[in-house]
């Protein structure tokens, strides 16, 4: 009798010692899934920002358009071929911004990791897939000053060589980010340097969180 007493107070120990072990890892996985959770709170943080500021941008290139538009005070029409260019790009970053910020407001980080993963790794396909399309405006903010030009006059060579230098280069950046900002070349340096600079950093270390609650797995 006294040996199965022995055996069943080793067993109610190690069914204690299960418990509290059970207890504690669950209580590390939630305090790891928190971490995951505010390191994307720093994207979110980001985008609103982001659609504040851009709002007011969007009201002060509207305006200048309509007023380009009305009035027509410029030599050419460049400065209404760029500004509206711009505007016209800027509405899609917008609109991608809300898309980014729901997204990540979307992820329920008390769900399986797998499936968290999943949404934090189509975050960033999306966040990359639309960046490509927001450089696309770099070369148009080299030509504002052309629309002040008549270039039915003599206009200085070394003048114009200068603009089509610094417009050409960024030309080439644009198209060279565009060909390059896929999720493929995601882990190059450059492009990486570009995705952090948009939130992609802060995916990055929500999903660093969530390996740490698959190795106790």
């Amino acid at each position: 009798m006294k040996e199965q007493n022995i055996l069943n107070l080793w067993k109610a120990q190690d069914s204690k010692i299960e418990q509290i072990l059970k207890l504690n890892t669950e209580i590390l996985k939630e305090q790891i899934s928190q971490r995951s959770k505010k390191a994307l709170f720093g994207l979110k943080a980001e985008k609103i920002t982001g659609l504040v500021f851009g709002s007011l941008y969007l009201f002060i290139l509207g305006g200048l358009l309509a007023y380009t538009i009305k009035y027509s005070p410029f030599a050419n029409n460049i400065f209404l071929v760029a500004i509206a260019v711009i505007f016209l790009i800027n509405i899609k970053v917008f609109i991608d911004y809300i898309k980014h910020l729901v997204m990540a407001s979307q992820i329920d980080f008390t769900g399986p990791v797998i499936a968290i993963q999943q949404e934090l790794l189509e975050l960033k396909f999306n966040l990359v897939r639309d960046m490509r399309f927001w450089y696309l405006q770099l070369p148009f903010y080299t030509l504002f000053q052309l629309g002040f030009i008549d270039f039915s006059s003599n206009i200085p060579m070394v003048w114009l060589v200068i603009q089509l230098v610094i417009t050409l280069l960024f030309t080439l950046a644009a198209i060279w980010i565009f060909i390059h900002m896929k999720p493929k070349n995601a882990s190059d340096k450059k492009v990486k340097w570009l995705i952090d600079m948009a939130g992609g950093k802060q995916i990055e270390k929500a999903t660093e969180h969530l390996m740490e609650i698959k190795n106790y797995r």
